[in-house]
């Protein structure tokens, strides 16, 4: 877990703009300990695979300088992001968030996950089967496996968010990233297979999978008034510039499209 402290002089080009922007936030409560971000998710918040390290490592210190810049006052800053699975986020991860953000105003979370799950289920000998042929590749059994899978991690999902809302209030802002399909880089899978990642992360319309991991995440977002951060088409679009050669994280390039994307479904936000 990473936790740090980003200190920077109010700007005055920000002026009136700067203060409605930080009041909509949460306004700041008498002995409120300040404003603090608080990041949850699997290596992808821990920003496994950056190779730009002039601007932080991973997406998180950057959004901290963002919000700190958009507020005018420094800002406590906890990244608790690790190689997890959705329920490890919420058994192990909602604890420490909790306690992080007790007593400080505004509030900011952001949360990732669900690519990790995935990727056990498509490793496993039992979905080998889904990918013998590009047929079998979307059968219903096939993405009847995923469904399942998704099922539970849409629960767990919601679980999660649910427990933040109540934590951070009404006022709170919350944020939600999806997952991307880092196999549509060249060379790091074949078209089935990269087609299989793209089903089971945004459904297929008339299966058992009409619902993908990232139509579960936005479920949630709309349910608990979170913001999506929308990963999908940016990186499927550029792939092959934004995935990292280990074709599973996002490259420098990628951590720093996942920032500015992360700003703009902020300021997009209420």
């Amino acid at each position: 877990m990473k936790t740090n402290v980003i200190r920077v002089r109010p700007l005055a080009l920000l002026g009136v703009a700067t203060l409605a922007i930080a009041l909509s936030i949460s306004p700041l409560r008498a002995q409120s300990a300040g404003p603090v971000y608080v990041a949850l998710g699997d290596s992808i918040e821990f920003g496994t695979g950056d190779d730009i390290l002039a601007d932080g490592f991973g997406y998180v210190p950057g959004f901290g300088v963002f919000l700190a810049t958009l507020l005018g006052q420094p800002i406590d800053v906890h990244n608790f992001g690790v190689h997890a699975l959705v329920r490890d986020i919420q058994r192990t991860q909602i604890p420490a968030a909790l306690q992080a953000i007790q007593g400080h105003a505004p509030v900011v979370v952001s949360w990732g996950g669900g690519g990790n799950d995935l990727g056990d289920v498509a490793t496993s000998p039992q979905a080998n089967t889904c990918l013998r042929s590009p047929s079998q590749s979307q059968s219903q059994s096939c993405l009847g496996r995923f469904n399942a899978l998704l099922n539970d991690v849409e629960v767990t999902i919601d679980h999660t968010i649910a427990a933040l809302r109540r934590a951070v209030g009404p006022e709170g802002r919350i944020l939600m990233r999806t997952q991307y399909n880092a196999l549509a880089r060249s060379g790091c899978a074949t078209p089935d297979v990269v087609a299989l990642g793209n089903a089971t992360l945004e459904g297929v319309p008339g299966t058992l999978l009409d619902r993908g991991l990232n139509d579960r995440i936005r479920t949630v977002a709309a349910k608990y008034d979170a913001q999506v951060v929308d990963l999908f088409l940016p990186f499927l679009i550029q792939a092959d510039t934004l995935v990292a050669a280990d074709c599973i994280h996002p490259n420098g390039l990628g951590y720093q499209a996942i920032l500015l994307l992360s700003e703009g479904a902020f300021l997009a936000g209420p």
